[in-house]
């Protein structure tokens, strides 16, 4: 057992090394993800409900100005960071779909920065929202964001801006060009996120 684990790790490692950065990212988002995972596992094995919340605080983005001047680090750890098994599979399955077209036309530096400022823009989109609009203000001291889905929403705007005529076959759909695919992305987490 010992031996399967090293080389688990091994492969990994290797792989995390040797991969595009879109494989990277990828790896750092669930590897934030199993640490959050354990974290809440221990929180229910110790009956210790603080270590969970402690650590998603941690990392996600605070609405309330005051928290995030303390944690100003969360404006990049939340998009990286996930507590929900499908909300994590379903970011990081656009992220690979879209990320492999964006890197067939754009090299994988502008891969990071789309991704990052997609997330940043994100965070400030956030912030300023509960703190302008009225209807957060009884929730803007307790809300916070986590989760790639700005940043995932950036590459896929960017690539189907980039290359709109770009066709993709889909399963029962048949060939789709990415611009309708990306619209129709954006319109089904926009709706999932708000009900959420």
């Amino acid at each position: 057992k010992k031996m399967v684990l090293y080389r688990l790790y091994t492969d990994i490692k290797k792989t995390f090394r040797n991969g595009s950065i879109l494989t990277k990212l990828i790896y750092i988002n669930v590897a934030v993800f199993i640490l959050v995972t354990v974290a809440g596992v221990l929180a229910f094995l110790l009956a210790t409900p603080e270590i969970s919340v402690k650590t998603i605080k941690l990392l996600s983005v605070p609405a309330w100005l005051s928290s995030l001047i303390s944690r100003p680090w969360t404006v990049i750890t939340y998009m990286f960071t996930h507590k929900d098994f499908f909300h994590i599979l379903f970011n990081m399955l656009w992220l690979y779909w879209f990320g492999k077209i964006f890197l067939e036309y754009l090299d994988q530096k502008k891969l990071v920065a789309v991704y990052i400022l997609g997330g940043i823009a994100g965070a400030i989109v956030f912030v300023m929202s509960f703190n302008i609009f009225p209807a957060f203000t009884g929730t803007v001291r307790d809300s916070m964001a986590l989760g790639a889905s700005a940043s995932v929403m950036a590459v896929v705007i960017s690539i189907a801006a980039y290359v709109p005529d770009y066709s993709v076959n889909l399963f029962l759909l048949g060939r789709i060009k990415i611009k309708y695919l990306a619209l129709g992305i954006f319109v089904l987490t926009s709706v999932v996120d708000f009900s959420a």
